[in-house]
Formats: C-alpha cells, sequence, structure tokens
C-alpha cells in the first residue's frame, strides 16, 4: 500500500475525531464568519517607496521635523531627508503633505488567543473562533504593529503565526511566552474542566495556557519546552490573592521555584514579565530582579524607599490602567463605597459606563460585547462571594476599584524616578478588546502622563520592553518600516491617534478603511 504524505496519526485521528463530536453535540451556531483577505499596496522587488512632505514625530525628542521624504526598501527606512526623489520604474510615492507619521504603536501586554469574553458559551463558538482573527486585524487597523503576547493558547497563537507570516490572516508582529509558568493553581486560577467538561477535547485542539507544575524537576522540564515553542521571555503571576470573586489565596512560588526560573532565564537570555496587583508581588519582583512589572498595585501606596529600589533595579512598568476601569464594576454594589467616590475615579465610571453602552463593533464581534453585558447582572444576582463556587469567573471589582484609587499615585511616582513606563491593554480579559492601545494612551494622560511621555511609552518604551529597541520605535534609518499616518498632531492632541489613516508595517501600506472585519 502507498503512504499517503498526509497520513496522521491514531491519536492525531482521535483527537479530530472528538473535536468532530464536540462540535455536533453544540446546538445551531450563529454569528460566524471568515475575515476577508486584504492584500496591502507594497512596491515591487527590489523597489523603492517614497512617503513625501511627511510630519514625522520625533518620539524621542517630543518634536516635529518637518516636510520629510521617508525612503523605504525591502521594509527597512533606508533614508530620511528633506530631497524628493526622482522616482524610477516600479517605485511608489505617498504624498503626505499635512499628515503626520509615528512610529508604529507597540501593545506590550495583551493575550492575542483570548476573545474579550466573560464566558465560553457553546453557542458562541464559531464566533468566539472568529473573534480570535479579528484581534490581530483589529490591532493593526488602529496602528498597532507589533503585539507582546502575555499568555496564550499555544496552539492557536503558532498557527495564528503562520497565517500571519502568509499573508492569509492581516495582523501585527508577535512577541510572545506561550504558557505562563504558573505553580498549579495559580493566576489565571481557573481549572478548564470547572467551564466545560469538554475542556480536555478543546485542550487538544488550542493548547493549554496555563504551565501549572507540581513540582521544582516538572517546572524545569516545562520551561524547557516552553522555550523550545520559540518564546522570547518568560511570564510569572507573582500574587498569591486571586482575582476572582469568591476566592482568596491562591498557591503563589516557594523561593526554590522562583530561583529556578531566574538562573533559567539568566543562562537562556529571557527577560522575565510578572503579572502584580499587591505588595506582596511587588516585594518579590524586587527581590528577585524581573524585568517588568505587568499592571497596577491595589492594595499599597509605593514608598519612596519602593520606588527607589525599583528603579535600582531598572524594572519597567507596564501598567494596564483601562483595565482597571473596565473592571472595576460598580454593577456589583447597591451603593459605591465612600472611598472610591472621588473625581478621577467618577470621571474613569462614566467613561466605562458610556463604553459598556456603546456598540464597539469595530473592536468586537457584538454577540461577545452582548454577552458581556448581560453577566454583570450575576453580580447582583449571585454575590460576589458566591459567584466562584456557581461556576461564574468574574473579577473582584475591589481590586480594580482599589487600582484607580492608588495607581495614579504610584505611576506618577515611578515616572519620576525614571522608571521606563510601557503601555499595554490586556486585551483578551471581559471588556478589553483588541485595538483599544489608543483607550489606554488616553487614560494614561488623564493619570497625568504629558503627551510626549505618552507617545514614548507606546513607541520606544515598548520598543525598549520587548527587546527590539535597535528595529522599532522610533523612525530612524535601518528600522523596519513601521509607520502610522495621523491627520492630527498626537504631540499636541493625543486623540490623534484614535483613528490612523494608514499604518505601515514593514513597507506594505494598510489603508485602513479598506480592512474589513468580517463579510
Amino acid at each position: 500500500m502507498t503512504k499517503n504524505v498526509s497520513a496522521i496519526t491514531r491519536r492525531e485521528l482521535m483527537q479530530r475525531a472528538a473535536l468532530s463530536a464536540l462540535f455536533l453535540s453544540l446546538p445551531p451556531l450563529t454569528g460566524f464568519s471568515s475575515i476577508p483577505r486584504y492584500r496591502p499596496i507594497e512596491s515591487s522587488t527590489g523597489k523603492a517607496l517614497y512617503l513625501t512632505h511627511a510630519e514625522i514625530i520625533d518620539v524621542v525628542k517630543g518634536t516635529l521635523l518637518s516636510n520629510q521624504t521617508i525612503a523605504i526598501r525591502k521594509g527597512i527606512i533606508e533614508s530620511i531627508s528633506e530631497q524628493v526623489p526622482v522616482a524610477r520604474e516600479g517605485d511608489l510615492t505617498l504624498d503626505l503633505k499635512n499628515q503626520y507619521v509615528l512610529p508604529g504603536l507597540i501593545d506590550a501586554h495583551c493575550h492575542a488567543t483570548l476573545p474579550g469574553g466573560s464566558a465560553l458559551q457553546a453557542g458562541l463558538f464559531l464566533t468566539i473562533m472568529n473573534q480570535l482573527k479579528r484581534n490581530y486585524t483589529q490591532q493593526l487597523r488602529q496602528g498597532v504593529t507589533t503585539i507582546r503576547d502575555m499568555g496564550a493558547l499555544p496552539k492557536i497563537l503558532h498557527d495564528h503565526l503562520a497565517q500571519i507570516q502568509t499573508g492569509e490572516l492581516i495582523g501585527p508582529r508577535v512577541v510572545y511566552c506561550n504558557a505562563f509558568t504558573n505553580i498549579h493553581g495559580g493566576h489565571p486560577d481557573f481549572n478548564p474542566q470547572e467551564i466545560s467538561i469538554f475542556a480536555w477535547l478543546i485542550l487538544a485542539f488550542t493548547g493549554h495556557s496555563n504551565m501549572w507544575f507540581q513540582d521544582t524537576e516538572e517546572l524545569k522540564e516545562k520551561m524547557r519546552q516552553n522555550s523550545a515553542g520559540g518564546a522570547s521571555f518568560i511570564k510569572l503571576t507573582m500574587d498569591k490573592i486571586s482575582v476572582l470573586c469568591g476566592k482568596s489565596e491562591i498557591p503563589a512560588y516557594t523561593d526554590e521555584h522562583l530561583k529556578t526560573i531566574c538562573d533559567f532565564a539568566q543562562k537562556n537570555n529571557l527577560p522575565i514579565a510578572g503579572h502584580i496587583h499587591t505588595k506582596f508581588g511587588f516585594d518579590r519582583a524586587v527581590q528577585y530582579g524581573i524585568n517588568t512589572m505587568e499592571h497596577s498595585i491595589s492594595d499599597a501606596v509605593l514608598t519612596p524607599k519602593d520606588i527607589e529600589a525599583m528603579a535600582k533595579k531598572k524594572i519597567a512598568n507596564i501598567p494596564t490602567m483601562t483595565i482597571a476601569q473596565r473592571l472595576s464594576a460598580p454593577e456589583a454594589y447597591d451603593e459605591l463605597p465612600k472611598k472610591f467616590r472621588t473625581d478621577f475615579i467618577e470621571q474613569e465610571i462614566a467613561l466605562r459606563r458610556d463604553y459598556i453602552n456603546s456598540a464597539p463593533n469595530d473592536y468586537t464581534e457584538p454577540a461577545i460585547h452582548k454577552n458581556n453585558v448581560v453577566h454583570l447582572q450575576n453580580y447582583k444576582k449571585y454575590g460576589c462571594d458566591d459567584l466562584y463556587k456557581m461556576r461564574k469567573f468574574m473579577a473582584n471589582p475591589e481590586i480594580y476599584f482599589n487600582i484607580l484609587l492608588l495607581g495614579p499615585k504610584n505611576l506618577l511616582a515611578m515616572r519620576d524616578a525614571g522608571i521606563l513606563i510601557g503601555c499595554g491593554t490586556d486585551a483578551g480579559v471581559p471588556f478589553a478588546y483588541h485595538g483599544t492601545l489608543w483607550q489606554e494612551m488616553e487614560m494614561l494622560h488623564r493619570v497625568g502622563l504629558s503627551n510626549k511621555e505618552v507617545l514614548r511609552s507606546a513607541t520606544i518604551n515598548n520598543a525598549k520592553i520587548v527587546g527590539m529597541a535597535d528595529k522599532i520605535g522610533t523612525i530612524d534609518v535601518g528600522k523596519y518600516a513601521d509607520l502610522v499616518i495621523l491627520e492630527e498632531n498626537p504631540l499636541e492632541k493625543i486623540e490623534a491617534c484614535r483613528k490612523p489613516q494608514t499604518v505601515v508595517k514593514d513597507g506594505k501600506i494598510y489603508e485602513t478603511e479598506k480592512i474589513a472585519l468580517k463579510t
């Protein structure tokens, strides 16, 4: 018998059969649509792309370089000058008169393989799968040319990366960690089996986002496997308190675990990023000298000594302030506690209400957003303390209101101490949709960062954090041609970043209005 070159193993056959049985068992599925393939504009092979009469934003100096021509060849910025060259046959020229050019934006904290939904419902399965592909397209449409994925479903992630590489899927470049390096039961602290009896079937298809090691030897082996999958950094979860309503303490790393992780990271030149919402996590992060603290502290105002220790170890921060706004749910209270009734929090809750009551169809499938809104009723229906035992996995709003209360002061103290401040959305968790980096940028401005500081956080600072400052983050000769073209000057008006006219990634031109998110 002739061997079929596309033959699959018995195990793969069983997995596919099981998945087929799962799909057939689902109720009628609605809301699924494929994303049309889009072909960007690009110059012929070896030819140049000229962007003429550009107003270039220098994010390092916070200044404007006027009437410049950016020459791009093979996806790299070849020159920047006041001269407008004579285009040769095959070259492309785009006149950017009265338009502003910003380096490609970077979302330094998101989850590309999460749909931004509160629950996984069988009837939304194909809608969710479509949203996972939309995540990348939404990011690029909003000027984000690089993302840092902070914990993924590895098999789906790598499938999507391959599709982006071939042009089948529109999206940014992706820096990723594969799975969370977390102790069994650590954040994100729910077992997929608690969501669905079919979880083991689904995970065979998606891969597991949690490493969930039991002991040091298993930790070592799983780190080797995770790194072998192309991870360029390690993602830890440093707190011992759950973010979920109805749970309290969760397992935390031992000192032996952290020493093992840090030794592995050093030997393999892998930066370490840590999910941190508490002073407990902050102190351990400083003790072990990880590279970035993700999110914001909810239970302490950091002292000058704390800030000094963080600065001395050159630990950066990605505050993800919008996730605090999204998950600070007044729906959980009959009356908002007095300590949370500050001008800043009331402003953010009003913006949250407008956001939730809108129809953010450019950022999510409508069915996912509608489902999220419906799930807010669970706070009153069950009470926060009982949500987990009812298998309703919802964020504890007390944590996120406290971040709104304490986070701005801590963030500004970090800024004043010279700590590198990045910019990320945590997109993929409920109500945090991909392509909303501009909302995080505007919130950082409301917290107290200047326009110049905000632009740096989303470009050159993030480029340093993801280890690509030699390739992205500024508009310079020799760097990737990743650019965002805006109608207004973001140094004067940060809201200019809301609606890019055109996005250039690797020298390819994407006209944002022509990029469809669904058929």
